[in-house]
């Protein structure tokens, strides 16, 4: 027996017969990947048996477990509020000798995985009304706010009358969202993992279908389409090849081709897909015209590994900060659309602010000239007389009746105001958003622009920046101690505060606006409701403000 063959025996000697948080009895192990290992269990309160998941926890330090543990918490909460026929029932979650654990309802029967390696390809027609069910399953999660990020055959799970149990929501990426083993690799089976996830982009339920789509492809003909002799060849293979589609798909080839689409916008909707795989379940095959096709195709890259010259079909990136000038060459044409338009708007920006500035210049020229001339500027009269009397309109006579009071009192003269465009990461701490020097008497605006972000990617929705509402809010609750920076604002608001002359001061909500007066020259910085180090890591997304300064003249 080989050192690996002793340490799983030693291990599955350790769990049978174990009780778990006193109430679940462990029986023979039915299972073992790399984030965990499941066994049949026996509840012993409601006297069912049930399907108990150990989720490993590998050498990590208290703040990397704490991560793990939240993401994992959530997860688990969000899959159990999906009352689906074909989503695995979630009964319970417990902390246990340092170990987390799922108790799921157990599918006493073979994964997908296991029936094919047993009796070989399914038929089309099978396969397509598998497809149908979890594409409902899917439906249900997604709209939950929930994504698997692991279809694959070992994930689907078989009842005894052959219906299909989706399992195992996004416990291969609990670790830290990544799916990195400690080598740098991805974990777990990259021949069904989207483009997307693998070039780095923004995964989406549209990723979901992708990794159906191949699964279904392995049900019917026996082998992944992408799969390839080595590691990196597989890499590439998601990334860049067309997926190998075999005569066998029969019904099935239209709509699985479409799903397998490398951009995640070209692929079909659920309710589109699911049409199409009814008809293929009925051996009929969806006419093509009804499935998006690619119209997006861009050369290989010449840097990367096992390419060719020839063009092919590429994933739309997620490249925030690319540089637009080369976006048609580098990237497809929606992403150099995106970039581009990204730059137009900040030019619009850049724009608005030179006119405002030049605005600016042109107030204080004129008052200069009319003060020379002997007409303070900032006097009441003299404001009065610069408004043409044709533009008056009605307030003509409102001028008259109080022709008698005395003038206006004079203006406080201040300097033209100095505005900057900033932008707010929600996976950093404190952000200096200014340049420009704040002292003492300046007024100081922060308005919100635009922009969402979540302090749990992606397991919580987007927000923007006065936070999560109320019931939201209070399902964080269990992180809410270690990880909020102001406890009484709600995760996800934005923050602010103002260090004057190196002397910090607390945090406020700045919502949508916030305008103060500096009482000493300071600093400005704005941040994420979300704690430092380890709360951040699972943040993602950006608000865009601007800040105005105005000091006196």
């Amino acid at each position: 027996m080989s050192g690996s063959d002793d340490q799983q025996a030693a291990h599955t000697a350790r769990g049978a017969g174990r009780l778990i948080a006193g109430r679940y009895r462990l029986g023979e192990q039915l299972g073992r990947g790399g984030m965990g290992t499941v066994w049949r269990a026996h509840d012993q309160l409601l006297a069912r048996d049930v399907a108990a998941k150990e989720l490993h926890v590998f050498a990590q330090d208290d703040e990397d477990h704490r991560v793990w543990l939240r993401r994992a918490v959530r997860e688990a909460r969000v899959v159990a509020r999906v009352p689906h026929p074909h989503v695995v029932g979630v009964h319970d979650l417990v902390e246990y000798e340092d170990r987390l654990w799922i108790v799921m309802e157990l599918v006493d029967g073979p994964s997908l995985a296991q029936l094919i390696a047993q009796e070989g390809p399914l038929e089309p027609t099978r396969v397509a009304a598998l497809g149908v069910q979890l594409l409902g399953a899917l439906d249900a999660v997604h709209a939950a706010g929930a994504l698997h990020r692991d279809v694959k055959p070992a994930n689907v799970l078989l009842r005894r009358d052959g219906s299909a149990v989706l399992t195992d929501f996004g416990i291969a990426v609990l670790d830290d969202g990544e799916m990195l083993t400690n080598s740098g690799e991805f974990a777990g089976s990259v021949e069904y993992m989207a483009p997307e996830r693998v070039n780095g982009g923004t995964v989406g339920p549209a990723s979901d279908l992708w990794s159906l789509a191949a699964t279904l492809v392995t049900a019917a003909t026996g082998s992944s389409p992408f799969r390839r002799s080595a590691y990196a060849a597989t890499l590439h293979a998601v990334a860049y090849e067309e997926p190998r589609l075999q005569a066998e798909l029969g019904s099935l080839l239209p709509v699985v081709e479409a799903l397998l689409r490398k951009a995640p916008e070209e692929r079909p909707s659920i309710p589109d897909a699911t049409t199409a795989l009814r008809l293929a379940a009925e051996g009929i095959a969806a006419d093509p015209r009804s499935l998006p096709s690619a119209t997006v195709r861009v050369a290989v890259p010449a840097a990367v590994p096992f390419a060719d010259t020839e063009t092919r079909t590429l994933t739309r990136q997620h490249v925030p900060w690319a540089d637009p000038a080369s976006a048609t060459a580098r990237y497809d044409a929606r992403t150099a659309s995106e970039l581009m338009r990204r730059d137009a708007r900040r030019r619009d920006r850049r724009i608005v602010g030179w006119a405002a500035s030049a605005l600016a210049l042109l107030v204080v020229g004129t008052g200069l000239g009319l003060f020379v001339a002997g007409a303070p500027p900032f006097d009441g009269t003299a404001e009065a007389d610069a408004v043409a009397p044709g533009d008056r309109g009605e307030d003509r006579e409102s001028e008259q009746a109080g022709a008698d009071r005395p003038s206006a009192t004079p203006l406080k003269p201040t300097s033209a105001p100095a505005v900057n465009d900033s932008v707010v990461h929600a996976g950093e701490g404190w952000q200096r958003v200014t340049e420009t020097p704040i002292r003492a008497g300046d007024t100081v605006t922060v308005r919100y622009t635009s922009g969402q972000w979540t302090v749990d990617d992606p397991e919580m929705p987007l927000t923007g920046p006065d936070g999560y509402d109320a019931e939201t809010d209070r399902s964080l609750a269990f992180a809410a101690e270690s990880c909020k920076v102001d406890g009484s604002a709600p995760f996800g608001a934005l923050l602010g505060r103002f260090t004057e002359s190196g002397e910090g001061e607390e945090s406020r909500v700045v919502g949508r606006e916030w305008t103060f007066e500096a009482a000493a020259g300071g600093t400005l910085e704005l941040r994420i409701n979300d704690g430092d180090d380890s709360c951040l890591t699972d943040n993602a997304g950006d608000l865009n403000v601007s800040v105005t300064v105005t000091g006196e003249a």
